[in-house]
């Protein structure tokens, strides 16, 4: 994404709804979905500025990768232990990590191939380890925001799917995810198209505090619903999945 972009979600992330209510929709499928007590190992695949994996380090060691230079300077503000590294290389040994957070980073124009990405996240895994991977849904859509961000694609569900499936992961859950910004994301896509002037620019600005807290306990309560149901449409997909033991069966 564009560099002053990330200066942006640095001073936003801890208090703007959307990454409120997302990390708070990671970390309830960490809940619900990880096994043992044990200190374990994660790592935050794309880390950003870092709050989603300040946040992983209640559950053990994380590490991070990005790369950004310029995001991996504001993660190490906070304290992330981060590397410099594409998500099609990683910097670690196989069955290396319990836990790979990738959130909003598989579709991003400098990953060129997908589905390497994939594979190489499942490389670092441990055996019967989780991914929780999150990208931008509906092919359909199309945003301003998206190309300020660098986004490449969006997904719909049986692309994604099939992408997770190719890989050798078990999919233990697959969902649309925000269901709540589909229609706003629709009316902005729409007006977009009407106006004279295609300035980019990013959709992470600040809001009246009474609509950022009305968004926040919407979705919030979105991330205990993701905990039980799938949602059948939303402008993100958000999947879970297990590497399996070596030559089992793909479910």
């Amino acid at each position: 994404m564009k560099v002053e972009e990330y200066e942006n979600i640095f001073r936003n992330e801890e208090s703007h709804f959307f990454y409120v209510a997302n990390h708070r929709i990671v970390l309830s499928l960490i809940e619900k979905f990880k096994t043992g007590g044990k200190k374990i190992r994660i790592l935050d695949a794309g880390c950003g500025t870092g709050l989603l994996a300040k946040k992983l380090k209640k559950y053990g060691e994380v590490l991070g990768t990005d790369i950004s230079d310029e995001a991996l300077k504001f993660a190490r503000k906070r304290k992330i232990n981060a590397k410099k590294a594409s998500i099609t290389e990683l910097p670690f040994p196989k069955n290396n990590f319990d836990i790979v957070t990738c959130i909003d980073v598989i579709n991003h124009r400098w990953v060129k191939n997908d589905q390497k990405a994939l594979n190489e996240l499942k490389r670092v895994l441990k055996t019967k380890g989780l991914l929780i991977i999150r990208a931008s849904a509906n092919s359909w859509l199309s945003l301003l925001h998206d190309k300020h961000v660098y986004l490449k694609k969006r997904y719909n569900r049986s692309e994604f799917q099939a992408k997770l499936l190719k890989a050798g992961f078990n999919i233990k859950k697959i969902s649309y995810a925000n269901i709540i910004l589909l229609p706003i994301a629709i009316i902005q896509s729409s007006l977009e198209k009407l106006k004279t002037s295609k300035d980019i620019t990013s959709a992470i600005t600040s809001i009246p505090a009474p609509l950022n807290a009305l968004l926040i306990f919407i979705l919030s309560l979105e991330a205990r619903l993701l905990s039980w149901i799938n949602l059948p449409f939303g402008i993100a997909l958000i999947a879970v999945c297990e590497k399996p033991q070596p030559n089992s069966q793909i479910s």
